[in-house]
């Protein structure tokens, strides 16, 4: 028999069940309404995989050092000191000579004491010195330098004794003006420095990247990548070195099946005539060094001699990691992680560090929103947490691509917990199924038991 109070408690269940709908839906229940497509985490290419930093060997810290050589090679910019009996400086014949001067370096150098007048050594190697034209002692060592003053005058006569030899020493070397940038060069973890710049003057045998580093805070820290970039100024002309830096820094690189390089023609840079060069091949490797200082194991790093030099100009510069970061959003707390430098981060590490136990009944209830309402009711009562973790990286290129992380395969198999990369977006939802289960819980504990006892 039709009772009469039975349709207005259909119509108030009808509207209860609306408004449990319509709280879930913004509460959580987004696979259903917006759902995000991605590919499986077990399909992706290994170019998309990442690299596993944590197997990364440290560069021997020999090979970023210049061989300094047996013998001081001598060319423009050293100071010779001089000294040759009646010559420099003049007296005659029947006077007391003139004792040369001791000259005593400053404490920067590493030089011994040295004798004599100063002698610079000009362009080309030329030296001055009195009664002789200028010659050239460019790539002499000092004794040898010696020997070729000697036979000057002996030839002209003006030394005619044996016994007086010149004495020659080297008075001070030439050095190297180099520029050094550092962005947050010895700063604490998760600090905000900024760029540090350096001015050095280096001996030239001491000029390069080990000693570079030395100077300005030692080898690049937690918030600096495990790399350094030289400019080299020196060997780009200075009426086109705007041409070439604008070439080096406006290279993209190209996403799969593009196109991998732009030829430029050879009128842009100063390279042979008629030549072509790619613009991230050649001009890099002329103009621009980049040094890693961490490798794969078992390769072998191909740094030359004359990478680590550094020359009167160049710009040696530790970039930072500022940029190397990932994020966190829907059901995952909101937020921004630095990467580790020296290791690995997997997805499931991630999770943690971003707050989301795995698996937790209780968890997943401080992020996106989505843990409020009824899906934050429902894991209450023993609902299921979220399991499905999509992943939006970046590519070098510039475009994203979406991944696909199923968390409950991922804690079985490592092949679907993957390695985070600087840039991904971390987006943990519910999966269809599991939102309905945490509906039907959910609707259940909040308007189902309150009909029964009204019944």
């Amino acid at each position: 028999m039709f009772n009469r109070n039975s349709k207005p408690r259909l119509r108030r269940s009808v509207t209860l069940m609306a408004t449990a709908m319509l709280i879930t839906a913004m509460s959580g229940c987004s696979s259903i309404l917006t759902p995000i497509d991605g590919t499986p985490a077990s399909r992706l290419p290994p170019e998309l995989l990442g690299v596993r930093r944590s197997e990364y060997v440290p560069v021997p810290v020999v090979m970023l050092a210049r061989h300094s050589g047996d013998d001081y090679i001598l060319a423009e910019g050293d100071i010779l000191g001089v000294y040759i009996e009646g010559v420099m400086p003049f007296s005659s014949p029947a006077s007391v000579p003139t004792p040369p001067p001791v000259n005593f370096p400053d404490g920067n150098s590493d030089l011994p004491p040295s004798l004599g007048y100063p002698v610079a050594v000009q362009e080309h190697g030329i030296v001055n010195l009195p009664l002789l034209k200028p010659f050239s002692v460019e790539g002499m060592t000092v004794e040898e330098a010696r020997t070729r003053i000697a036979d000057e005058y002996q030839s002209r006569d003006i030394l005619r004794s044996e016994d007086t030899y010149p004495i020659v020493s080297l008075m001070k070397e030439r050095e190297n003006n180099v520029t050094v940038i550092r962005y947050n060069a010895g700063a604490a973890v998760g600090a905000d420095g900024t760029a540090a710049g350096y001015s050095l003057k280096l001996p030239t045998y001491q000029s390069d990247v080990l000693n570079a580093l030395t100077l300005t805070g030692g080898l690049p820290g937690f918030n600096e990548k495990n790399e350094v970039l030289i400019f080299k100024t020196s060997r780009i002309p200075y009426q086109r070195r705007n041409e070439v830096m604008n070439q080096l820094m406006a290279g993209e690189i190209p996403c799969a099946g593009e196109m991998p390089y732009n030829l430029l023609p050879a009128s842009d840079i100063p390279l042979e005539e008629g030549s072509y060069v790619m613009d991230d091949g050649l001009i890099e490797e002329r103009f621009l060094i980049r040094i890693p200082l961490r490798l794969p194991p078992g390769q072998v790093p191909h740094i030359r001699p004359s990478d680590v030099e550094l020359d009167d100009g160049d710009i040696v510069m530790v970039q930072s990691r500022e940029t190397e970061f990932f994020y966190t959003g829907g059901l995952l707390p909101g937020g921004q992680f630095p990467l580790p430098r020296d290791y690995d981060l997997d997805v499931l590490g991630a999770m943690a560090l971003a707050g989301q136990g795995l698996l937790n009944s209780q968890s997943g209830g401080r992020g996106g929103g989505g843990g409020g309402g009824m899906g934050g009711l429902a894991r209450g009562l023993g609902g299921t947490s979220p399991t499905m973790l999509y992943i939006i990286r970046k590519l070098p290129c510039g475009r994203t691509f979406n991944i696909a992380v199923d968390v409950q395969q991922a804690m079985n198999d490592s092949n679907h917990n993957i390695l985070v990369q600087p840039g991904d977006t971390l987006i943990l939802r519910f999966k269809p199924h599991e939102e309905l289960l945490n509906f039907g819980l959910g609707t259940f504990f909040t308007f189902g038991v309150s009909e029964l006892f009204r019944n």
